[in-house]
């Protein structure tokens, strides 16, 4: 089954696994909707929903089936999932969600007290998840179900686009005179964060939206419904929470920068007051507060273009963008009226004093920051565990990855005393080597690793080391490292210049000169429909629906490349475009997306604008 996904899967299962049914979705349609496609063509005896964001055990399907036939009571069976970094996820196991439960779960005592009969009746955190158990509620990442159980409890309910259709099924399936058994005989990975992204207020809203579906259908929807009100609660405060965090997440550096600015101009001028004027209130009936506010701005602006609030400790792009925002500012300072100048020395002097609270800032910024040993900025070191073949296949992947990568060595996959000298150790001592060479991330090779021995060792390795799974045949790498992380996905070819911040600005700026240039020039060579055509671009660009050049909108796969507004222009001879097929369609928006340079926006533009007139 799937949901009209971008990322070619559905070819891939075609031509290596012909004997499977695809049912390929030309929208998404839903989770529920798009599984009971597949419940309703089914003739087994039971059904198994399975995310794709998840790896079983080799015996994890064959020990499910063999307890459901021993057990003809249990109408649906969940197992053991563990997260990335070898976590037990929670949601494995659930309560039913009752107003109470709910209510601890939102103001999180169920966390405080994660053992708790009366805190933590959601997650039923009072189970050892080590021991196989009835409950309530199953996740729908890995629900084996009877089909017996589904003929008598109906099919899922498709009011529920994503969330909340497993709490809703488990509760239909107990109805129908069926138990809900946790089996904790075999454990799942389940990289979170695959379909949603676990932060996002998007994935919150929908989460609780869900809820809200579930408390009107079996609650009822009067008014004083408390259920009601305490999901509606929780929209409004999860909103306000997200809405404040995202606000305030990436302005702390930026403010802590403006007012070192501002108050080392401050320090400038009295000091340069004192030493050339000896008068230290020389500039007092200059509205300095406001003009140094300025100056302080100009320097974090021209800092956010040179993208050193994406790269902290490149050197050379704070220099620049620090120079950026000194050009700027003598650009101000050259239009504004002679009472509101204060001095050229100032800001001169200031601009090699603000080099001093900016490296004091940001190395504070880096000693607070207690996950440092992630920073995007800084490099991970991989240890491969697998035969000659697949280290050498991870060592392309990691020399073309988004991340910043280095191999650190190889794990020889078989517990032995003799290795081949290529390899530090055999697997047995992983942690150990882990611990000494000081790995952040280890890849598995899943050809010559069981997917048990897997969850051991990331279990065993514990939170701080991320464990990914090379996948076979093709050169990626897949996990990811807690259960509200997005999982990664590392290839050869996902290096964009089009997703680099810098690259962005260019070709934003690039649509507002041409646009400027057009609303100069065009009075004097259009007229009548050209015209006409020309100014709504104009505006177009303006509001950022659309850009000068952009990709071939015909291309299906659009959403695997960097996002960018609609293109008036396009990368090729537009006559030539209605020629191609669907390949070299997504093979031409693809090189223009990772190669991409604003001055072939320039060179399309000369050749292709008289061609759309």
């Amino acid at each position: 089954m799937d949901n009209n996904s971008v990322d070619r899967s559905v070819e891939m299962v075609r031509n290596q696994f012909p004997e499977v049914k695809v049912i390929a979705n030309r929208h998404n349609a839903g989770f529920a909707a798009a599984n009971n496609q597949a419940i309703e063509l089914s003739n087994s005896k039971y059904v198994l929903l399975l995310n794709p964001d998840t790896i079983l055990e080799e015996e994890t399907l064959k020990k499910c089936f063999d307890y459901m036939e021993k057990n003809t009571a249990c109408g649906a069976l969940g197992v053991k999932m563990i997260d990335g970094s070898g976590k037990f996820l929670p949601e494995s196991k659930r309560g039913f969600p009752t107003p109470f439960r709910s209510m601890m779960r939102l103001l999180g005592l169920s966390k405080l007290f994660p053992r708790s009969k009366v805190f933590n009746g959601y997650n039923l955190g009072y189970l050892d998840e080590n021991e196989t158990h009835d409950v309530d509620v199953l996740s729908g990442a890995f629900m084996f179900i009877r089909k017996e159980a589904i003929e008598k409890a109906g099919l899922l309910d498709e009011a529920f686009f994503m969330y909340g259709e497993d709490i809703d099924y488990s509760f239909r399936i107990q109805q129908a005179g069926y138990k809900i058994v946790y089996f904790a005989e075999t454990t799942i990975i389940h990289f979170k964060g695959e379909s949603t992204k676990k932060s996002t207020l998007k994935y919150h809203k929908v989460f609780y939206l869900a809820m809200a579906i579930f408390a009107k259908k079996h609650f009822g929807g009067g008014l004083f419904n408390p259920f009601l009100w305490l999901i509606n609660l929780a929209i409004f405060f999860v909103g306000l929470f997200h809405f404040v965090r995202n606000k305030m997440s990436g302005l702390a550096l930026p403010l802590a920068e403006f007012f070192g600015f501002y108050f080392s101009v401050r320090l400038v001028e009295y000091i340069w007051a004192s030493s050339y004027f000896h008068n230290p209130d020389y500039y007092e009936d200059i509205p300095t507060l406001w003009i140094y506010c300025i100056y302080s701005l100009a320097w974090v602006f021209g800092l956010g273009i040179s993208g050193a609030y994406q790269k902290r400790q490149h050197f050379m792009r704070f220099a620049g963008g620090i120079l950026a925002g000194t050009f700027a500012i003598l650009i101000i300072y050259a239009l504004l009226d002679n009472s509101w100048r204060s001095s050229r020395a100032v800001i001169l002097i200031s601009t090699f004093i603000v080099f001093i609270p900016g490296f004091l800032i940001r190395f504070l910024f880096r000693l607070l920051n207690v996950d440092n040993r992630h920073h995007p900025d800084s490099v991970q070191r991989v240890l491969v565990v697998g035969r000659v073949e697949e280290v050498e296949r991870a060592k392309a992947v990691i020399s073309g990855g988004r991340e910043k990568l280095e191999f650190a060595g190889a794990i020889f996959p078989i517990k032995t005393e003799e290795i081949p000298d290529f390899y530090l150790q055999s697997i047995e001592k992983l942690d150990e080597m882990v611990s000494v060479y000081k790995i952040d991330q280890v890849f598995f090779s899943p050809e010559d690793v069981e997917i048990s021995e897997v969850m051991y060792w990331m279990t065993r390795l514990g939170g701080n080391v991320k464990a990914k799974i090379l996948t076979r045949d093709v050169l990626s790498i897949i996990g990811s490292h807690d259960r509200n992380a997005r999982g990664d996905l590392y290839t050869l070819e996902l290096k964009y210049r089009l997703s680099d911040s810098r690259q962005k600005i260019l070709k934003f700026l690039l649509d507002y000169l041409v646009n400027f240039g057009l609303i100069i020039l065009f009075p004097l060579w259009l007229s009548g429909k050209s015209r006409a055509n020309v100014l709504g671009w104009i505006l177009n660009t303006f509001t950022r629906k659309k850009t000068w050049v952009g990709y071939l909108r015909e291309d299906l796969d659009l959403g695997a490349l960097p996002i960018i507004p609609e293109g008036i222009l396009k990368p090729i001879d537009i006559t030539l475009a209605d020629k191609l097929t669907r390949e070299e369609v997504h093979r031409i928006n693809f090189l223009y997306a990772r190669d991409y340079n604003v001055f072939r926006d320039i060179e399309l533009l000369f050749s292709q604008f008289r061609k759309v007139l």
